[in-house]
C-alpha cells in the first residue's frame, strides 16, 4: 500500500519540483508588480488631492473701476465664504444670512456682535495672541443683516450726503458684514473703533493675516487722503475680512487687496453685463445650505451714476474663463483618470503570484 502510494506521488512530485524553480524565479516579477500596483495607488491619490484642494479659476482678470451697480455677486453659496465678493459693482441677496453664526464671546473677545462658526478657531488663536503682545482685541461691529445695513447707510446718508455716505458705508447687500466674516475691531476696553497708530492697531496690521484675517480697506497710493481707488472705499484700520489661513497667506503674500485678488482669482461675473461665467473648477468647499439666490434690482435712480470716479467699464480687456481640458472640465479629467488608476492599482494586487 505505501509503495503504490509512493509510485503515484512520483509523477506529481516533478511538476511540484518545477513551480518551487519557478518561484524561486519569480520575486522579481512579484516585486515588480508590487511596486507597479504601489504606484498606480500613489499616484491616484497625488491626484486626488489637488482636486479636492481650492484653487484660483479663470475669473474675469482685469480690476473693474470704481462705480455703482447691483450685480449679484458669482460665488456667493454659503460654502465659498472665502471667495465670495461684494464691493461697490457686486452684492448679495436681501436674504443672505449665514446659518452658522456664533457669539464672537465664543473666540474670548470682548464685545458683542456674530461671525461665522467656521472663523471662531482662528479668531481665538488671534485674540490669545494679540493678548499676549499686550495689545488684547475686542468687536465693535461684526455681522449685520441686510436691515441693519439699510438703516445704517440711511442714517449716514441723512446725516453726511449721499456722495460722501457712499464713500464710508456700504449700500445694503454691499456690505461685508453681511457676509458674517467682517469685524471692526477695537482695542479690548476702548470706547471706539481700532486706530491704525495705536499699538493694537499696528498689530493686527502686522500680524492679523497669519490667523485668516486681513484688512479690506488700506490705505491707497496718496497717504494724504483716506480714499483708496482700488478698493473703491476710504481707508479704515479697524475693518478686516476673514478668509482662512490659506487665502490670506496667498493675499499677503501678493501684495494685493482683497479686492483685487478676488476679481483676478475667483470672482466669475462679468462686470459689465452681470452675467455669470461659467467656472472652470469647482468652488473651495461644499455649500452649507442652498446659494440665497436673488435677482438683480435695478438700482435706485439717486445711486446711478454717484461715483468719485468715471463709470468706466473694463472694455476689451475682460476675460472669459478658461482652462479646459479636451472640452471637459479639469475635476472631470481627474475624477476619473483617478478612478482608472485606482481600479488598475488593485487589479494588479490580485493577480500577481502568491509565493
Amino acid at each position: 500500500m505505501d509503495t503504490h502510494d509512493r509510485g503515484c506521488a512520483a509523477p506529481a512530485d516533478r511538476p511540484f519540483g518545477r513551480a518551487r524553480v519557478a518561484d524561486r524565479r519569480a520575486p522579481w516579477a512579484v516585486g515588480s508588480l508590487r511596486a507597479l500596483a504601489s504606484a498606480l495607488i500613489l499616484g491616484a491619490g497625488l491626484l486626488a488631492a489637488p482636486a479636492a484642494a481650492p484653487f484660483p479659476v479663470a475669473a474675469i482678470g482685469p480690476l473693474p473701476e470704481c462705480r455703482l451697480d447691483d450685480i449679484l455677486t458669482v460665488p456667493r453659496d454659503y460654502g465659498s465664504w472665502s471667495t465670495t465678493l461684494v464691493d461697490w459693482l457686486l452684492r448679495v441677496g436681501k436674504d443672505y444670512k449665514p446659518p452658522d453664526l456664533v457669539s464672537v464671546r465664543d473666540a474670548g473677545l470682548t464685545g458683542s456682535g456674530y461671525v461665522r462658526k467656521v472663523a471662531v478657531d482662528d479668531l481665538r488663536a488671534m485674540a490669545k495672541a494679540a493678548a499676549k503682545n499686550g495689545t488684547p482685541i475686542g468687536s465693535w461691529s461684526a455681522y449685520r443683516s441686510y436691515n441693519q445695513q439699510v438703516k445704517l447707510f440711511d442714517g449716514y446718508v441723512k446725516a453726511y450726503g449721499y456722495d460722501n455716505a457712499i464713500e464710508f458705508s456700504h449700500r445694503p447687500g454691499h456690505s461685508e458684514h453681511q457676509l458674517g466674516l467682517t469685524i471692526d475691531f477695537m482695542a479690548a476696553g476702548a470706547d471706539g473703533m481700532l486706530s491704525g497708530d495705536s499699538a493694537t492697531g499696528k498689530w493686527m496690521a502686522k500680524n492679523a493675516w497669519k490667523y485668516g484675517w486681513v484688512m479690506s480697506y488700506p490705505r491707497g497710493d496718496d497717504p494724504k487722503h483716506l480714499w483708496n481707488e482700488t478698493v473703491c472705499f476710504r481707508h479704515e484700520p479697524w475693518h478686516y475680512r476673514y478668509l482662512g489661513r490659506d487665502v490670506a497667506a496667498k493675499i499677503h503674500d501678493s501684495g494685493l487687496t482683497i479686492r483685487e485678488y478676488l476679481w483676478a482669482n475667483f470672482t466669475m461675473v462679468d462686470p459689465t453685463t452681470g452675467a455669470p461665467i461659467p467656472s472652470a473648477t469647482p468652488t473651495p468647499t461644499a455649500s452649507l445650505s442652498p446659494s440665497p439666490d436673488v435677482s438683480p434690482t435695478a438700482p435706485p435712480s439717486a445711486m446711478e451714476g454717484q461715483s468719485p470716479t468715471p463709470a468706466t467699464a473694463p472694455g476689451a480687456g475682460t476675460q472669459l474663463a478658461v482652462g479646459r481640458w479636451f472640452g471637459v472640465d479639469p475635476p472631470v479629467v481627474v475624477a476619473s483618470l483617478l478612478l482608472v488608476l485606482t481600479a488598475i492599482g488593485f487589479v494588479a494586487l490580485r493577480v500577481m503570484p502568491r509565493r
